[in-house]
């Protein structure tokens, strides 16, 4: 009577697949080989810097300038700015190091930015959302 309830219990647990991941690699070489699961991590200390407005004519234009810490592993970072809190139809850069600077003329009432840290195929979260006004005269 107990081995079919411990039977159960194991296909059961077989089934569910316990959070175990497999890979396979080949190759025609021999030797001996490393291989590593990891993870990108989420750009912390996004920063909008003091933004610089320049006129010429009529045409206003604003630099925004963009930093944040560096994230390990990371190879290039995509960077959102808009002027919608939530960034639809953002303008979209993508980067190696760990600043960018955006130029508008469509002056916003505040620039709205978050970065996202990638390697590869690996994508981590993204930042948290920051804003600032932007105070340019025309």
């Amino acid at each position: 009577m107990r081995r079919p309830v411990l039977a159960l219990l194991v296909a059961t647990l077989l089934l569910a697949g316990g959070g175990v991941a497999t890979a396979a690699w080949r190759t025609e070489n021999t030797g001996t080989a490393t291989a590593r699961a990891g993870s990108i991590g989420t750009p912390t200390g996004v920063t909008i810097g003091t933004i610089t407005c320049t006129t010429s004519g009529l045409t206003t234009t604003a630099t925004i300038p963009v930093s944040w810490n560096a994230v390990s592993g990371a190879t290039q970072y995509t960077v959102e700015a808009g002027r919608v809190l939530n960034l639809v139809q953002a303008e979209t850069k993508t980067v190696s190091g760990t600043s960018t600077t955006f130029t508008t003329t469509a002056l916003p009432v505040n620039v709205t930015v978050r970065v996202t840290a990638s390697a590869g195929k690996w994508t981590g979260t993204p930042s948290a959302v920051v804003s600032r006004p932007v105070a340019c005269s025309r």
